[in-house]
């Protein structure tokens, strides 16, 4: 008689098996069988393997995979496709922080500062480009162009220097972002994420928020810890599809001295990482709003010959950009004269400004830009 105990059971029980065509067949065969599939096991090793081949194509859903169970050591590399993904399945929400995507703001990293390095004190006024001072009470902020204490992708900063008085943390530096052509908002009715890089040294005393000035509405990021190193600050905000106005906002709620760098206002539930323009791309969004119109000693000449005294000339300058709206012009500075009066503004729209230059007698006149400080400023703030 041949029998052969079968591999794929535990324990001490063994289902044992004929091998030959003359074995009997006993009724404690059955009794075996029967206390053998008891203990039956398919631990690793024993048991029939299964083929993937034998599991049909979509019988394994989403549904039957517990959330996060799958993890990245599971998937080989390359083998997640964008085929894999159905159309328009990744959603704002799925993204990292470091996933870049298109800034709002304007000089957003501080990188432009047209109007001078600083101080910058008044309020109401600008300090960085497109980057206004609002001070309430008795409060007082000091905003300078920074190039120490900068953040990564950055080589400058605004270095603010705050002493609370009356304002009760209202004290500000605000920015209005990014608008239509027309001057509408151009974020009305969409979700946006606002992300400011501070460094400070003095807990709780900065933090920044999304301004709905609809609603009236602060929605604030938590404060700095105060630990003198840089910290992400973000703040994410549903627009009301009616909302005529948004401001981004740095608020100081304590003496203190932070260094503000690499804000990015982005579309979507996720903060954005800073991600750096083109040099001159930053800048020709500063010129939207502002420009200097002969920085340099000499750069506008305006020359010609009176026949008599009193004889008018007007010149067309044209901006380095179109601006946003009609923008308040300003000469200024001691021009260099030759038989000519100081230049006069003739006129001025959203493309150019007329200068004019009247001939004091007969001969060559003439005004240029000699001496420092002596420009025409364009300043269009929508």
């Amino acid at each position: 008689m041949a029998r052969t105990n079968a591999t794929n059971f535990s324990g001490g029980l063994q289902f044992p098996y004929a091998t030959a065509a003359n074995d009997i067949f006993k009724k404690e065969d059955v009794q075996v069988l029967a206390q053998a599939v008891d203990q039956h096991t398919h631990a690793p090793g024993l048991g029939h393997a299964l083929a993937a081949s034998a599991i049909p194509n979509g019988t394994i859903t989403s549904a039957m995979i517990a959330d996060g169970t799958i993890a990245t050591a599971d998937l080989a590399d390359g083998s997640v496709t964008t085929a894999k993904h159905a159309d328009a399945s990744v959603t704002n929400a799925k993204l990292a922080s470091d996933v870049g995507r298109a800034n709002l703001l304007t000089n957003g990293g501080f990188e432009n500062w047209q109007r001078g390095n600083g101080p910058f004190a008044t309020n109401g006024g600008f300090c960085a480009d497109r980057w206004a001072l609002s001070i309430a009470g008795t409060d007082t902020l000091s905003v300078s162009m920074n190039a120490a204490n900068w953040d990564v992708a950055s080589v400058r900063s605004a270095a603010c220097t705050f002493v609370l008085g009356s304002g009760a943390g209202q004290t500000c530096l605000l920015q209005i972002p990014i608008r239509t052509q027309d001057g509408n908002i151009a974020v009305a009715g969409k979700t946006i994420s606002l992300s400011v890089r501070v460094k400070a040294s003095t807990a709780n005393a900065v933090r920044v928020a999304i301004f709905d000035g609809t609603a009236s509405l602060n929605t604030y990021s938590a404060f700095h810890t105060g630990d003198g190193t840089y910290q992400s600050l973000t703040a994410t905000y549903a627009v009301p599809s009616n909302n005529a106005t948004i401001q981004v906002v740095v608020y100081f709620a304590a003496s203190c001295t932070a260094y503000l760098d690499n804000a990015m206002l982005v579309v979507g539930s996720q903060p954005c990482d800073y991600v750096p323009m083109h040099p001159a791309d930053d800048l020709a969004r500063c010129l939207r709003y502002y420009e200097v119109l002969g920085e340099t000693s000499g750069e506008i000449s305006l020359t010609s010959y009176a026949g008599a005294a009193s004889a008018p000339f007007d010149w067309t300058l044209p901006y380095k950009a179109r601006k946003a709206v009609t923008p308040t012009v300003t000469k200024n500075g001691t021009w260099s004269l030759a038989n000519a009066s100081q230049p006069a503004l003739n006129g001025s729209g959203v493309g150019s400004v007329v200068v004019r230059v009247t001939g004091t007698a007969t001969g060559t006149v003439s005004a240029v830009n000699t001496a420092a400080g002596t420009n025409i400023t364009v300043e269009a703030n929508p």
